[in-house]
């Protein structure tokens, strides 16, 4: 056990925060199991799985490492894939006493106000159903909730909830215990407008963006920003060069036929690698197609296309397991059950 030096509660020696006040606890000698490999990153969610799943032939991974790297908006952690199985299983073994912590999905008994893991205040307003055994949100206080927001952890099962209202809702750094612990997320970083219609998200010029999840494909414009595993992609269109209004050509390395190029971002106004676009389309990929990310085990064996047909341009996800993200210029609808990237944290809508 270790003993808390501020309230002098006994904690597990899992914790890392106290469960009664929530102060940090001073790790101890850290005891394996056998066969089990002690972790010292200081991150309370899983290692991502090094073997591939079985259920996809490509290799694909679905759990994600959610490793804290705040250099760049390239290395937003990754995305996590929906798993109902593993769902099933934490409801089976959740207590009917214990409630789940919004911020990191750990299991803290109903009577204490602190997570162990991460260290987060719990908000009274949020309370166990135990006819559901899940986590069921109070009724904003602006309104009764029409909608709701479902965190989807890094192991692919829900999370907590954030009450959506008829109207407006913002969200942002500091307006709401799901969104508290995320630095990637500005302080005022999106609006979700809920009516009969249906729900529009609005980017309210976040330094990081909002991402919606691809359903089939969609035109591409220049300078649209999407993502697929860990690779944060522009997408730049490449025109003829026009002569400037003297009549002097522009010099420039000859082009094969370039239509396009895909840039890396890899930090704010900073591009790394390029890859130019030509031919009929360029397929994106781990293992398979024009443009590859071999060491990026989240990107599919072939993950998604970009297409120029009858002088437009497309992206279009093949199936992928983790999905292709594209970020929302201004604003855009969204369906029920449809999923947006905020910060580090993926969430379903539901409404």
């Amino acid at each position: 056990m270790a003993i808390c030096d501020t309230c002098g509660r006994d904690n597990q020696n899992l914790y890392k925060f106290c469960l009664g006040c929530g102060a940090e606890l001073n790790a101890g000698p850290a005891v394996a199991d056998a066969g089990d490999t002690l972790r010292s990153d200081p991150t309370p969610y899983p290692k991502r799985v090094e073997e591939p799943s079985a259920s996809h032939s490509n290799g694909d991974i679905d759990d994600y490492d959610l490793r804290d790297r705040r250099d760049s908006l390239a290395h937003i952690q990754p995305i996590p894939g929906l798993a109902p199985s593993l769902q099933e299983a934490a409801n089976a073994s959740r207590p009917s006493s214990a409630r789940l912590c919004p911020s990191c999905g750990n299991v803290v008994p109903s009577e204490f106000a602190f997570c162990g893991a991460c260290g987060s205040r719990l908000e009274a307003q949020r309370h166990v159903d135990t006819t559901r055994n899940e986590l069921t949100p109070s009724s904003d206080s602006h309104g009764s909730t029409a909608g709701q927001l479902v965190l989807i952890r890094p192991d692919g099962t829900e999370g907590g909830v954030h009450p959506l209202a008829e109207g407006e809702n913002v969200i942002g750094r500091g307006l709401g215990s799901l969104f508290d612990a995320d630095g990637y997320l500005s302080p005022r970083h999106a609006e979700l407008v809920l009516n009969a219609a249906g729900l529009v998200v609005r980017d309210t010029g976040s330094l990081n963006g909002v991402f919606v999840k691809l359903v089939g494909e969609e035109e591409l414009h220049d300078g649209d920003v999407f993502r697929i595993g860990q690779e944060l992609l522009r997408f730049d269109e490449i025109q003829q060069p026009v002569p400037l209004d003297d009549g002097t050509d522009v010099m420039g390395s000859p082009n094969p036929g370039y239509w396009g190029r895909l840039a890396l971002i890899v930090g704010r106004d900073q591009d790394g690698s390029a890859f130019p676009l030509f031919g009929d389309s360029v397929t994106l990929g781990r293992e398979r197609g024009d443009i590859l990310f071999p060491e990026d085990g989240y990107v599919s064996g072939q993950h998604a296309r970009v297409e120029l047909r009858d002088g437009r341009f497309y992206l279009c996800d093949l199936d992928s397991s983790n999905g292709t993200f594209v970020r929302v210029r201004g604003e855009r609808a969204v369906k029920a059950g449809g999923s947006i990237l905020m910060g580090q944290q993926l969430f379903r809508i539901s409404y």
